[in-house]
């Protein structure tokens, strides 16, 4: 029996309308009152209304899904109907950020000044024993946009978990100024956003690694990977395998992750601009 899933693009301008994909339902954030807090903010309005349709899985994708991921979202809809039993559905579209980086923390303090400060700083202020940077994060629970469909368990939890961040900037100033800061991100494309969003992009891996959700991230072939991945194509299979070996075997003596280590730290001196493709 095909489940029932409605997965959201969400697009803020009408002009957007023509780059919808039929398989996904429309959704309009033109009129979003916090546009500093992106698509989190539709995500927050919309959350009680589609609990109310009792749907079995549900996410929403930006209007820029086929050209970030490559992928059609009947395609999308397919993987979900052939992957039965998962919390968590992930189409992640940075396949190299997620192959060369320990986890989207590690890769987030490049570009947003210790986010992972901020990160743990508020894992602590709930009470979680969790250190975002000790983690080796894989493609089952990995995804570097806000890419993701689940069911009520996990969107239920990561609403009432990713609020917390507004209840804890209002104790605590500089906390707020962490978070909601305006041009505290250093976002290249937008200089006044603040750390909000990009911490929310990173906390999903964390939050479905920390709840133990049963995850699951499409994998690319060469078949299906953009273009701009096929020079290296057999190298990010190779890391991104590597590091699900790491997890599965617990690695106590670092064997696995010192060889994903030096073939990752090869991979950016052999194509020192691979980065710049994500």
């Amino acid at each position: 029996m095909s489940k029932n899933i409605e997965i959201y693009q969400i697009y803020f301008k009408d002009e957007l309308k023509e780059h919808l994909d039929p398989a996904f339902v429309p959704m309009s954030n033109i009129d979003n009152p916090r546009p500093h807090l992106r698509e989190w903010c539709k995500w927050d309005r919309e959350h009680d209304a589609i609990l109310e349709k009792n749907l079995d899985y549900w996410g929403f994708v930006s209007w820029k899904f086929k050209q970030k991921t490559g992928l059609e979202g009947s395609q999308a809809l397919d993987f979900i109907e052939s992957n039965p039993g998962y919390d968590v559905y992930l189409f992640n579209p940075c396949i190299i950020n997620e192959a060369v980086f320990a986890n989207s923390w590690q890769q987030g303090d490049i570009h947003h000044p210790n986010i992972s400060d901020i990160g743990n700083k508020f894992l602590r202020k709930l009470g979680y024993d969790y250190n975002v940077r000790d983690y080796i994060i894989d493609k089952r629970k990995n995804v570097f946009a806000n890419y993701v469909v689940g069911n009520s368990k996990f969107w239920t939890g990561f609403m009432d978990f990713s609020r917390q961040l507004f209840i804890e900037a209002d104790k605590d100033p500089v906390f707020k100024e962490e978070v909601f800061g305006a041009g505290r991100s250093n976002y290249a494309y937008d200089k006044t956003l603040p750390n909000f969003t990009f911490l929310i992009e990173r906390l999903i891996p964390s939050y479905i690694d920390m709840m133990e959700l049963e995850s699951i991230g499409w994998t690319h072939t060469i078949e299906t990977a953009p273009y701009k991945y096929h020079t290296f194509f057999k190298e990010l299979t190779t890391l991104s395998e590597l590091k699900v070996a790491i997890n599965d075997s617990n690695d106590e003596d670092d064997t696995l992750y010192n060889i994903w280590d030096t073939n990752r730290r090869a991979f950016l001196e052999t194509y020192p601009t691979a980065l710049h493709l994500e």
